[in-house]
């Protein structure tokens, strides 16, 4: 069987709907960029993963946690994570500094992981991370935001996310989401037209801490 071509896979994508960064201090990097930026509100969570590939390898996710923060920024939205074990090998630890914030990635939607995972390998373009969900965590955010939790059991065996490393021709790296994950991306910037802009009302929890 002829092999796909996958040359043109990337384009006319969703490209930078949101921008990802990775800081010591999630509520203090949002509070900055709220007072530079006027953006948020902002969503916080904790995120697990029952499963975790670095580089094609399993690395033990017992124990891991990703504290992220998620908030509109004009029309598009941002997001920052802290890490707090730095000693497990990630997207993170591979591309930022543990004592400094920094751009970690920009965020797409794609149709099908699967798919970006095969265009990947047909471009030779090399695969940072793959995040598999655990379920738990994933439900108590399903909840939360009123996502159909019949939709998060039935995709809990199947990757949730995906990074590409594209550092070497372009200087950054791509995180890929499929389009189910557009929900949590609309009410993000949905939140921005309700909000009153004040400090009291700025973080809201989102479910999975």
């Amino acid at each position: 069987m002829a092999r796909k071509d996958f040359t043109d896979y990337f384009q006319g994508k969703d490209w930078v709907h949101q921008l990802g960064f990775c800081a010591p201090d999630w509520r203090a990097f949002m509070t900055a960029h709220n007072r530079l930026f006027g953006s948020g509100p902002f969503f916080y969570t904790t995120n697990t993963f029952g499963k975790l590939l670095y580089h094609g390898d399993e690395v033990n996710c017992e124990g891991l946690e990703f504290h992220a923060c998620y908030g509109a920024w004009g029309s598009h939205s941002i997001e920052v994570v802290t890490q707090n074990d730095w000693s497990i090998p990630t997207m993170f630890t591979e591309l930022n500094k543990e004592e400094e914030p920094g751009l970690n990635h920009i965020h797409i939607f794609v149709d099908s992981l699967a798919e970006a995972q095969d265009a990947c390998d047909f471009l030779g373009i090399e695969v940072i991370t793959v995040g598999y969900p655990d379920l738990e965590n994933a439900l108590e955010k399903a909840r939360a935001t009123g996502t159909d939790e019949a939709m998060v059991r039935a995709n809990a065996g199947k990757p949730s996310f995906m990074v590409a490393d594209m550092r070497q021709e372009l200087g950054f790296a791509v995180q890929f989401v499929e389009e189910r994950a557009k929900r949590l991306h609309e009410a993000i910037i949905g939140a921005r037209e309700k909000w009153d802009g004040s400090e009291a009302t700025m973080f809201i929890p989102l479910g999975g801490d």
